[in-house]
């Protein structure tokens, strides 16, 4: 056979002997492994009655003969025991395929315990579980061990129990991990205590170290094949001129998951690749005992595509085609591979390498033949009187497509195959085009390039990153079009920065974590905190990358990711002490590498991780204990720079309080950048400060002070939530007031009901909404200053005019006017708008809703000119949605249209869901009465399904009524009174009184129009 033939010219180099060193100099750090426990059946039995020593032989052959699988692919014997042994892969070297290796040692090791004959010789039993571990070498002195410590090393060991005798089971989460290549069968499910969810298991039938590949991608997959276009024809270019009859090499070269198996897909996918013949030589970094060696596996591919199996037929063509080409020698070497005796006596006497070098000699001209067209191959085959196997199959003399994916794991016995294939495609003039896929070196250029990188003269397609919007075409077919999904989208986008498999597996985690529900294309946001959760997969495949570095390079990498997605070079030389020429030298490694990017020179020198994961799984990689430290350092650091050389200074002193777990600085700083983030309108950023900033105080003293600050925290954060549509801080907002009396302290009592009353008409409870304002003023001893007065009132002024006391609304915003006479123009006094904005633009619906024209134009202008005043973007979006409201209050909608079209932009802008219903539904209205009839409905469907999906109902009602009025424009009677229904429906049971006036009036006006029509319809029956 081949492994005879090749001789000392085989693989070289192979780390398989060296993969169980222990790693002395690695530390402690947490993995993503699988970890497997194999036990010897009834090994007491084995060694009863027997001398010790002869008990310790005994035993010991059989794990001498178990274990070998383990380095072969990879791993790491962690523990031996008397009788059996735990193994981990992906530690303490990671791998992206580690649940697939070792599935394939387990394969081995089941192999293992029987003879030549298959007869068992001994009897053991296998569980495999993955998962997080943290794993590190423990030494005393006196011994030392690897340590290798998670729930899925306990799960493996349960797993293990339960097997029966020369089987093996794995975890679900093994088989997750593992897209092609195991058969297993479903054996129920275990689970390691009452208070976890039970684990299904499933029984390994077998493992084949196989990737997925391109055809496999055909049908594992629906996701769109987003951008590409130039490369899609390019690809498709070069085919049609190697139909003509020129032949080509192609590498497509990109990073893991960039989409070069999609690309190669694309061209499958068409109708057009149906005249052309697949030869497909995928390479795998590891490889079974019994898997045929490369020369064989491209031999057997060659007899399959031609013959359809490897058959007697296929296997003479291929060695005859071998022999046309190249010689009687060549042929021998081909027939070797079969493992059938050479024909030409000279082929005894040849050593180990010129075998090779003729078998490789050999497939090259089977290849050629079976590119070579029609009518020569019909030719050269009578000349030799072979016979028409080949080309009744329709394979020969077709256009030949060799692709070989993951070329930068071929060994060099395969380069030399595709080099020589290579080399002689323009003198045989094949129709032939060799495509490989290959990722880029990956530690940049300095490192050893292995696998095939192409010939010199081949052509080479780099494939880069989706763009922005390719990215966001994607996620649209992915998720669909949602508008709980629009910050799930973003935050997607930002982590996986235009790599389609990141795109992919993140969003797998997030429906397998239940995050998401529904159908793709449909799906709804249901738990926002899963979204940050690492897929395994990716962690596996980043880690590899990071482990092929030194460990000095590697825990730079860590402590950069410690600081954030970006990080200041300065705030990274404090944190690891390093000198400048060090620091810069290792930034400009990983810079090359692949793992950074500068972003910024001045006013501070910056790098950014050039994926987000990467970032990610480089701090996931570190202990918690390890983190910790690490943030206060970055903490103390911090605290000797200013801001005009860190503009984010404030964010990051808040960020790394929080994980230091410094809870007093945590406070202080996260209640700082949260007062900031608010007023930059950066809402998210704000809700996320506010609420890390309370979760310190639960973990400080209770103090009187604290609980001051337990209120000022839960008011910002519910004030924070409440533009962006999360309505659900009113049980935080009712301990608040309960605190408040407990000091007591009226004037925080006074927000707390204050900031309760916003969320109340949030969810469309007027009534209760008004008796908080009211309980608020009423609380007033005297001692309430500016800020609380001015904030009771003009939350009540605009929450009467949702009950529809427009009067008294007037009334209570001209008070609130009064108290700010000019003065403070840009302070908010605790709203969520600059306080003159959130006066003056309610004063201007109050006003406009009891027909004062002049005044309510007036307060909207001024609402509008204080709110560019303040460049604050959310009081922008609140004053022109009101200036907006109120020209169509006032039947004057091609006035209205230009400020709803501006305060939509920064609705997206800043993530404001509460407002993005109301402002499509004035659109809506205000495109209806300027002739825009189809554009308006489509308003109406998307303002009413936002509306829906939310749990605040605030403007439901006024959409409602709108939707009717248009209804009833265009004679749709019967849906203008339906529409009336159900506001006059909800407004009752809400006490909008307004609300139920303008719905009675629509359908007296909807049946209006209808007896006019029946009365039109009477008179032309008379004539």
């Amino acid at each position: 056979m081949a492994d005879t033939m090749l001789g000392t010219a085989r693989d070289v180099g192979r780390p398989w002997q060296d993969a169980s060193r222990l790693p002395g100099d690695k530390p402690r750090e947490r993995k993503v492994v699988t970890a497997m426990f194999v036990d010897i059946v009834r090994s007491s039995a084995m060694v009863a009655g027997r001398d010790p020593e002869d008990a310790d032989d005994l035993l010991l052959s059989i794990l001498n003969r178990v274990t070998e699988a383990v380095p072969r692919f990879e791993g790491t014997v962690t523990q031996m025991l008397g009788d059996g042994f735990l193994a981990t892969f992906g530690a303490p070297g990671a791998k992206e395929d580690h649940a697939l290796r070792a599935c394939l040692a387990a394969q081995d090791i089941l192999s293992s315990t029987r003879d030549e004959q298959g007869r068992p010789i001994f009897h053991i039993r296998i569980g495999i579980s993955s998962g997080d571990a943290v794993a590190h070498v423990m030494t005393n002195g006196l011994w030392t061990d690897y340590r290798a410590v998670g729930e899925c090393v306990h799960m493996a060991a349960k797993l293990q129990q339960r097997a029966a005798s020369d089987t093996a089971q794995l975890s679900r989460d093994t088989l997750d991990l593992i897209p092609v290549g195991v058969a297993v069968r479903p054996m129920g499910s275990l689970r390691l205590s009452d208070e976890v969810e039970p684990m299904p298991a499933f029984l390994l039938d077998g493992a084949r170290a196989v990737r997925r590949t391109a055809t496999d991608l055909l049908s594992a997959t629906d996701a769109p094949y987003v951008g590409r276009k130039e490369e899609v024809a390019t690809l498709f270019a070069i085919a049609d001129s190697v139909e003509a009859g020129t032949p080509a090499q192609l590498l497509l070269q990109g990073e893991a998951g960039i989409g070069k198996s999609r690309l190669v897909g694309e061209f499958l996918r068409d109708p057009r690749s149906r005249r052309w013949t697949l030869l497909q030589w995928p390479q795998m970094p590891i490889r079974r005992l019994a898997d045929p060696d490369d020369l064989e596996a491209v031999a057997l591919s060659l007899a399959e595509q031609v013959a359809g199996c490897a058959n007697e037929e296929g296997i003479g063509w291929v060695c005859d085609a071998a022999h046309r080409r190249f010689g009687a020698l060549a042929g021998d070497a081909v027939r070797a591979l079969f493992g059938r005796p050479g024909l030409d006596p000279l082929w005894n006497g040849l050593d180990a390498a010129q075998r090779l070098s003729l078998g490789i000699e050999g497939l090259v001209g089977a290849t050629l033949e079976l590119a070579a067209p029609a009518t020569s191959t019909t030719s050269n085959a009578a000349t030799s009187g072979d016979s028409a196997i080949g080309e009744s199959s329709g394979a020969v003399g077709r256009p030949l497509l060799v692709l070989v994916e993951d070329a930068h794991w071929a060994r060099p016995v395969m380069v030399r195959l595709l080099d020589r294939l290579a080399e002689a495609l323009p003198a045989s003039m094949p129709r032939l085009l060799l495509l490989a896929t290959r990722r880029p070196p990956p530690l940049g250029p300095e490192s050893q390039e292995r696998g095939w990188s192409g010939q010199p003269g081949g052509r080479r397609i780099e494939l880069g990153m989706l763009s922005p919007d390719q990215v966001q075409s994607f996620l649209e077919h992915w998720l669909g079009p949602d508008w709980s999904l629009v910050e799930l989208k973003a935050q997607v986008a930002t982590r996986c920065q235009g790599v389609p498999l990141y795109l992919e597996e993140v969003l797998r985690t997030l429906e397998a974590s239940n995050a998401i529900e529904g159908t793709p294309g449909a799906y709804r946001l249901i738990d926002p905190q899963v979204v940050h959760k690492l897929p395994r997969t990716l962690h596996a495949l980043l880690a590899e990358r990071m482990d092929l570095m030194s460990l000095e390079r590697r825990r730079l990498l860590m402590n950069a990711a410690v600081i954030g997605t970006t990080f200041d070079v300065g705030l990274l030389q404090a944190l690891t002490g390093l000198s400048t020429p060090i620091l810069s030298d290792s930034l400009a490694y990983l810079e090359r590498a692949g793992f950074v990017l500068r972003t910024r020179l001045l006013p501070n020198l910056e790098y950014s991780f050039k994926h987000a994961l990467i970032q990610e799984v480089a701090y996931a990689t570190l202990t918690k204990s390890d983190r910790r430290i690490l943030h206060a350092r970055v903490l103390e650091a911090l605290h000797h720079r200013r801001d005009h050389d860190l503009p984010n200074r404030l964010d990051l002193l808040a960020h790394h309080a929080f994980m230091a777990e410094n809870w007093s600085a945590a406070y202080l700083f996260g209640r700082r950048a949260g007062v900031r983030a608010e007023l930059r309108s950066r809402l998210e950023d704000a809700s996320r400060h506010y609420r890390n900033a309370l979760a310190a105080l639960d973990r400080c003293p209770d103090t009187p002070r604290d609980r001051l600050r337990r209120i000022d925290g839960s008011i910002a954060l519910a004030r924070a939530n409440l533009p962006r549509g999360l309505t659900d801080t009113n049980d935080l907002m009712g301990q608040a007031r309960q605190l408040s009396l407990s000091i007591p302290d009226v004037r925080r009592y006074a927000r707390a009901s204050s900031m309760l009353a916003a969320n109340e008409w949030a969810h469309g409870n007027i009534d209760d909404a008004v008796d908080h304002s009211r309980q608020g003023l009423q609380a007033d001893d005297g001692s309430f200053d500016l800020n609380t007065r001015i904030q009771l009132l003009v939350r009540l002024g605009g929450i009467l005019a949702e009950k529809g006391q427009y009067a008294e609304g007037r009334k209570v915003l001209k008070s609130a006017w009064d108290l700010l006479a000019g003065r403070h123009t840009r302070e908010r006094f605790g709203l969520a708008v600059v306080g003159e904005v959130g006066v003056c633009a309610n004063l201007a619906r109050n006003c406009a809703e009891i027909g004062f024209a002049q005044e309510a134009v007036k307060a909207a202008e001024t609402a509008v000119d204080a709110a560019e005043n303040s460049s604050h973007n959310f009081s922008r979006l609140f004053a022109y949605e009101h200036i907006g409201w109120t020209h169509i209050l006032l039947d004057e909608h091609e006035k209205a249209l230009p400020y709803l079209d501006m305060a939509l932009e920064l609705c997206d802008a800043i993530c404001s869901r509460l407002h993005k219903p109301f402002l499509l539904g004035a659109a809506a209205v205000s495109k209806m009465r300027t002739g825009s009839i189809k554009e308006s409905f489509w308003l109406f469907e998307e303002a009413l399904l936002l509306a829906r999906q939310q749990k605040g109902t605030a403007y439901l009602n006024q959409i409602h009524l709108w939707l009717g009025n248009a209804c009833l424009q265009i004679g749709n009677t019967d849906e203008a009174k339906e529409q009336a229904s159900i506001v006059q429906a909800e407004a009752k049971k809400t006490g909008r009184i307004g609300y139920v006036k303008k719905a009675i009036t629509l359908e007296a006006e909807a049946n209006l129009s209808v007896s006019l029509n029946r009365f039109s319809k009477n008179k032309i029956v008379i004539k």
